[in-house]
């Protein structure tokens, strides 16, 4: 399953877990399930495998939400995790936001809504200032591929360690028409700054 970015989902939902499995699985995602606290530690805790997103059930059987997303802080600073609430409460989701999630969907959601905010996740831990790791050309381009619906028309900016995989990235681009790159800037960073057009 080398390529793809990998969620873990974790609900004591059985059958919402399955409808987000098969959804993600089709959206070119690999899926692991999780349907209690317990059950989700024992697999970032033993899966050498790398998990980008966490999709985060406000209330488990076994587990608050909150002591889950503490625990997975402190495990894995990087990752990417997006509450997912029945609770429709602005301090809620302000309190989680504080507490370390990047984003929150209140239930019952639309699998697009949840698919776009995947993907901007994606998209911020990728571009932040201090990456764990150098982005490269494949990565830069499953992100942008999945931002492309919800962000035609805006200026995207992606930052590059790596000079040789910033050149890949920049001659994959120059083979699409959906894609125009405005500008590169090479400095202590070297980044990429792209549109997407409104017509492919």
């Amino acid at each position: 399953m080398d390529g793809k970015i990998r969620v873990l989902v974790i609900d004591d939902n059985e059958e919402l877990c399955k409808v987000l499995e098969l959804f993600l699985k089709k959206r070119g995602f690999d899926v692991l399930k999780a349907h209690s606290a317990q059950e989700a530690m024992k697999i970032l805790e033993q899966t050498r495998e790398k998990i980008d997103v966490i999709l985060l059930d406000y209330i488990l059987p076994d587990m608050s939400g909150e002591e889950v997303l503490n625990f997975v802080r402190q495990f894995n600073p990087n990752v990417g995790i997006i509450m997912m609430t029945g609770v429709k409460d602005l301090n809620t989701a302000v309190n989680l936001m504080k507490n370390g999630a990047d984003d929150y969907i209140t239930k019952p959601f639309r699998l697009g809504l949840l698919e776009e905010k995947i993907n901007e996740v994606l998209y911020k831990k990728a571009m932040s200032s201090a990456p764990a790791s150098s982005l490269t050309a494949e990565r830069a381009t499953e992100i942008l591929d999945g931002l492309h619906c919800e962000s035609k028309g805006r200026i995207l900016r992606f930052v590059f360690r790596d000079l040789e995989e910033m050149n890949k990235f920049i001659d994959e681009l120059k083979k699409r028409k959906d894609i125009r790159i405005k500008d590169v800037h090479i400095g202590d960073e070297m980044e990429v700054f792209v549109s997407i057009n409104e017509e492919k």
